[in-house]
């Protein structure tokens, strides 16, 4: 049966390679993931090992959190400097030394312009001290040895045409300073484009955490012959439970991860794209291996007539499916690693350099990529081959090549009914629970909604097929005539071949649907929400979340051109086991700058130290004015406030990673180091068109500073959402791009398995292009039917996804009727594009080789 499963694949080669083509493309977009990821760790925690020292201790977080939440409130965690003393006091530790290290500096040149890897990563700051294990070595000049003067990497120096003696400033939440370029170093061959600066210790502590005496970290190296693992335990016994210890190893690793985010955008799509690649294709796949089945009645009842038992011929089915996803799998596997190699270079472009350390390819990557590939393809093909181990022996002896039953039985109807039921259920109840429950409950509803709906489509498809398709083709007839009956005949006598070939089509608009319907209520919300919300002039915020150093405040308050300013500064928190964040503000200005929407209290209460919840929160916490609130901040801080005011919640706001609001003041009172993270400006009267001038000229030497008018900061907002969207749609494009694939393989296959009805037809008179205009006439139909299904479905969820999203702050429904019009019409063109191959071969289809075709 194996022997007859491989000579089935190599002589339907033709009609199995769109289902070859569908695994590898989901199986290479998962293969890239997991190359281009394992690189990228490869790469940072080779530069981070190359720098780490044998043991490291760091302050302790009070709770896990993301290293951009830490970094927006422009506070850093330190250590004293008798914690140096005591680390080098401690058996088996060869040396200590205070670490300066932070990822928040800006350096500028005389011209005012940034100096950095022009990859978008980050630029590190190090104290310079002797390293056992350094992170750069000197090129050139010196090491910084006082105040003004810092080394830079040699790769960014270079591409600023920087030159030993250049001025720089450097620019950090703490401080801005001048200096001189008085050396550069080799960040050596496992950087994979950071730029680095350093400085002197004693000017690494003003400038870059503005905290003299403090350290970032305590670094030990070991005595030769001495585990790190054996030292760790010992330094922290040495400095108790207030730092974190971890050793070269550990920390790099840690560290890679931290730094390593930024690109994590570019992995986080290719595996979106190989699960709509996976989703869509099985349907690709059912619907070949469907046909296939259908195609070879006779074939499977001879092999039943000549002793094969059920089992064998499912296995030989089976066994052909295991070949197509081997097939799949391996062509995926060359061209994931091919692409992953494509983006190296694309990101060597961009300032990335991950040569280095080549493309690291785990040992899980081979196995995953058959696993997914093989697996796949037999799932798709389970049922099918079921149906083929059931071909009765009697099948040989019948002339028909398939069945006209095509498997739109009453209890798979009633099953897929009862399933669309409970999908509906699942995600209305999603959209009226979540304000009362919170996003997880709701969330949970809504993915089993959204499961439910798939499973339940397949299972109902046959019917609905049978019934939507006469209804959406009834006017055939009227037409086209008899070649229109014909279709409208052809698409609902196979209910299951057109409810298969329409639901991978059906998905992809679906998709695209809920998605551009919360796309659409997202960007009413915000356009709402800042038109109602912000009163500022203008605002002032770092570039890439970076927080403003005090100098711009002070700069900025001094202009004539300027009447209000509200600072806000953020802090992270963790309340009840959930993280959140912790804004202050300025309250004397807050009414007139960012506008509040209070729907219980007011201003004064967050003036005597009360605390102001989004209205989800407080709904889901039974919060009400009076109640106590407890939170604990990174550091450990506690702070127990009394809610004073619950308002409605901006766009991104709400339960599981709210921001709550206090006064300036109160948050200073806890975490006294937090930095200017947003600056809101009211202009004085008749000031207004001259504060934006003014604002560029006094920023002029502060290039990290973003300066945008009231409908800059919403074009902004609204910008992020559309980058996202952008990375989404072209996901959604491939599911299409997919779907249509689906479309033309139906169309092909069908076209085969029916070569005596169209020799049929041409003999008793059909032309070439009447035959044509059927084959078109079906895939019309089949697209509508598909489309309309889609749009029933997205509307659906992009409703109930909405109303999932009210408590953080998507309070606007808007459907995007215009892009679905066009989406409905461009599913229609393109499904009559996918016929015009299997259109043309079906015309041209040999009038006795098809009458005598067995």
């Amino acid at each position: 049966m194996l022997r007859i499963s491989a000579r089935s694949v190599r002589a339907h080669r033709a009609r199995m390679a769109l289902s070859v083509l569908v695994v590898a493309l989901g199986v290479g977009f998962v293969v890239g993931t997991l190359v281009l990821s394992a690189t990228i760790d490869a790469a940072f925690t080779g530069l981070f090992t190359s720098g780490a020292a044998d043991v490291t201790a760091s302050p302790r977080a009070a709770f896990a959190v993301e290293v951009e939440d830490q970094a927006i409130s422009g506070a850093v965690a330190t250590v004293p400097a008798t914690a140096v003393a005591a680390v080098a006091a401690v058996p088996g530790v060869a040396a200590a030394h205070g670490e300066v290290a932070t990822q928040d500096v800006t350096v500028v040149d005389a011209g005012g312009h940034a100096v950095g890897p022009s990859s978008g990563a980050p630029t590190l700051g190090y104290n310079w001290y002797p390293r056992a294990h350094p992170i750069a070595t000197l090129r050139t000049g010196r090491a910084p040895t006082g105040p003004g003067e810092v080394v830079l990497d040699a790769p960014s120096a270079a591409a600023a045409h920087l030159v030993l003696g250049a001025p720089v400033r450097l620019i950090t939440p703490a401080a801005a300073t001048p200096a001189t370029l008085v050396g550069l170093a080799d960040p050596g061959p496992a950087n994979p484009g950071v730029g680095l600066v350093f400085l002197d210790t004693p000017t690494a502590q003003a400038a870059l955490l503005g905290q003299p005496g403090r350290f970032t970290a305590v670094t030990a190296d070991a005595v030769p012959g001495t585990a790190d693992a054996a030292v760790a335990p010992a330094v922290q016994h040495a400095l108790g439970p207030a730092v974190t210890v971890a050793t070269r190893e550990q920390q790099a690793s840690s560290a890679a991860a931290r730094v390593g985010a930024f690109l994590s955008t570019v992995t986080d799509a290719l595996l979106g794209a190989g699960g709509v690649a996976v989703l869509v294709g099985s349907f690709l796949i059912v619907n070949t291996f469907t046909l296939l089945v259908a195609g070879r009645t006779r074939e499977l009842g001879l092999l039943r007539a000549v002793g094969a038992r059920p089992g064998q011929v499912t296995g030989m089915v089976l066994g052909e499916a295991v070949l197509v996803g081997v097939l799949g799998a391996s062509v995926g596997l060359g061209a994931g690693i091919g692409l992953c190699a494509a983006l190296e270079a694309a990101l060597r472009g961009f300032g990335v350099d991950l040569s280095a350390v080549g493309l690291s390819i785990p040992a899980s990557t081979v196995p995953a990529a058959y696993l997914l590939g093989v697996g796949v393809t037999v799932a798709a093909a389970w049922l099918p081959a079921g149906r083929a181990g059931r071909a009765a022996p009697t099948a040989v002896l019948r002339e028909a090549a398939a069945p006209t039953e095509d498997g739109a039985g009453r209890g798979r109807t009633v099953a897929g009914a009862a399933v669309l039921l409970v999908a509906a259920g699942a995600l209305l109840t999603a959209a009226l629970v979540v304000p009362h429950t919170g996003l997880t409950v709701g969330a949970v509803l809504f993915a089993v909604g959204v499961a439910a709906s798939l499973v339940g489509l397949v299972l109902a498809g046959p019917a609905l097929a049978r019934t939507l398709v006469a209804c959406l083709s009834a006017g055939y007839r009227r037409l086209f005539g008899t070649v229109g009956a014909l279709a409208r005949g052809n698409t609902t006598r196979h209910p299951r071949r057109t409810a298969t070939t329409a639901a991978a089509l059906a998905v992809g608009v679906a998709l695209v649907t809920g998605l551009g319907t919360l796309a659409s209520s997202l960007d009413t919300s915000i356009t709402r929400d800042i038109a109602g919300s912000t009163g500022a002039d203008y605002v002032l915020s770092g570039r890439g979340g970076q927080p403003l150093p005090p100098q711009v405040t002070d700069t900025v308050r001094a202009l004539p051109e300027v009447a209000t300013l509200t600072r806000q500064r953020y802090a992270p928190a963790d309340l009840g086991g959930s993280q959140v964040s912790v804004s202050g503000v300025d309250t004397a200005t807050l009414d007139t700058t960012t506008r509040p929407q209070y729907v219980a209290g007011d201003t004064s209460a967050l003036t005597q130290g009360g605390i102001d919840v989004d209205q989800a929160t407080a709904a889901a916490d039974g919060l009400t004015l009076g109640s106590p609130v407890h939170i604990v901040f990174l550091d450990g801080t506690p702070a127990d406030l009394t809610v004073g005011a619950i308002s409605r919640p901006p766009v991104g706001g709400g339960k599981d990673g709210s921001t709550f609001q206090v006064s300036l003041d109160t948050l200073s009172r806890y975490q006294p180091l937090t930095k200017d993270f947003t600056v809101y400006l009211g202009a004085a009267p008749g000031a207004a068109p001259a504060l934006g001038d003014a604002l560029h000229q006094a920023l002029t030497d502060a290039p990290q500073v973003t300066i945008e008018n009231r409908a800059d900061h919403q074009n902004a907002l609204r910008g992020q959402v559309a980058l996202v969207l952008d990375l989404l749609y072209g996901l959604l494009a491939l599911a299409v791009v997919i779907a249509v694939l689906g479309v033309v393989n139906t169309l092909g296959l069908s076209v085969i398995e029916r070569r005596r009805e169209i020799g049929l037809l041409r003999a008793v008179g059909a032309t070439r292009a009447q035959i044509r205009g059927l084959i078109r006439l079906e895939a019309l139909a089949v697209a509508v039917h598909g489309t309309a299904l889609g749009l029933v479905l997205g509307l659906g969820w992009g409703v109930s996804g909405q109303r999932l999203l009210v408590g953080y702050g998507v309070t606007a429904l808007s459907v995007p009727w215009a892009t679905l019009a066009a989406l409905a019409l461009g599913t229609a063109l393109v499904g009559l594009l996918a016929a015009i191959i299997p259109a043309r071969r079906a015309a041209r289809t040999d009038l006795l080789t098809a009458l005598i075709a067995v």
